[in-house]
């Protein structure tokens, strides 16, 4: 197994709060720079929202392959459930795999998108720390650090005024779809 002590030291501890997100051009430098080549295109290949793909020669990031697809299948029952539809068209073909779906329900429920939109990613969070468990200086952990810090700027790039500037947008054209002598 690969080791890769360098490239973990030089890089900051992540958190799911941190506020100050290291560059992911600094992190894919340092990989760039430190990592075999093999092991540099797969991290580049593990793209947080990469659910094209159908498996990857890479057991860590397979497993948050198949983990995302089934949150998003599970996301997509419950949207069709309320909707009295059929949920298949929308369903990604993956293996079975038993999520506590209490915090997909707990998302699903919550009235705000941004919440729901942490809930989910705070499990994201917590199921990227079990891939990463036992993981100190090789290429799972950098595998995983990748993750994590798309997940983490994927966060930052939430504008909450942006958002509602967008919904109240929205309202006003179905609005004046429904009422169009206004």
């Amino acid at each position: 197994m690969s080791q890769y002590y360098f490239a973990v030291a030089s890089l900051p501890h992540l958190t799911y709060d941190l506020e100050k997100l290291p560059e992911i051009d600094n992190f894919l430098q340092i990989c760039g720079e430190n990592l075999k080549t093999k092991d540099f295109k797969i991290i580049k290949s593990a793209v947080l929202d990469a659910l094209d793909k159908k498996k990857i020669k890479n057991k860590t990031l397979n497993n948050w392959l198949v983990w995302e697809k089934n949150l998003r299948n599970s996301l997509v029952r419950l949207r069709a459930g309320k909707k009295n539809e059929s949920p298949d068209e929308y369903l990604r073909n993956n293996p079975e795999l038993f999520i506590d779906d209490k915090f997909i329900h707990d998302a699903f429920e919550d009235d705000s998108p941004l919440n729901a939109e942490d809930i989910l990613n705070r499990e994201r969070w917590s199921f990227l720390d079990a891939l990463e468990k036992g993981h100190y200086f090789d290429e799972v952990k950098l595998f995983v650090y990748y993750l994590k810090l798309q997940l983490l700027w994927r966060k930052k790039r939430i504008n909450k005024e942006e958002g509602s500037r967008k919904f109240n947008e929205i309202v006003e054209t179905f609005s004046s779809e429904l009422n169009p002598e206004k």
